[in-house]
């Protein structure tokens, strides 16, 4: 089987946002820089955006901050996320 270029940039973009995913909830917490990073992470990295997994992580993060800020709550919503996608 041969992988065109698109199919190698989402492979090797998704591997980078499951560690960047670990990263962020390395600590047991998830704070708002972090967050925001992540969510400008996808937007510089279209080829992983569209995924499932990540579509819904987007959905969570645009919801997230649709008031300006991140509470608590869904700061902890958030990690339970990201740990289960980075694995």
């Amino acid at each position: 089987m041969i992988l065109d270029d698109s199919t190698l940039r989402r492979s090797d973009a998704l591997r980078e946002m499951m560690d960047f995913a670990r990263a962020i909830v390395e600590d047991g917490d998830v704070t708002e820089t972090e967050a925001k990073g992540l969510q400008i992470w996808i937007q510089a990295n279209p080829d992983v955006a569209s995924l499932p997994q990540v579509h819904q992580i987007v959905g969570i993060l645009t919801n997230y901050f649709s008031d300006g800020q991140l509470s608590e709550q869904e700061r902890g919503h958030l990690a339970e996320m990201l740990e289960r996608f980075g694995g």
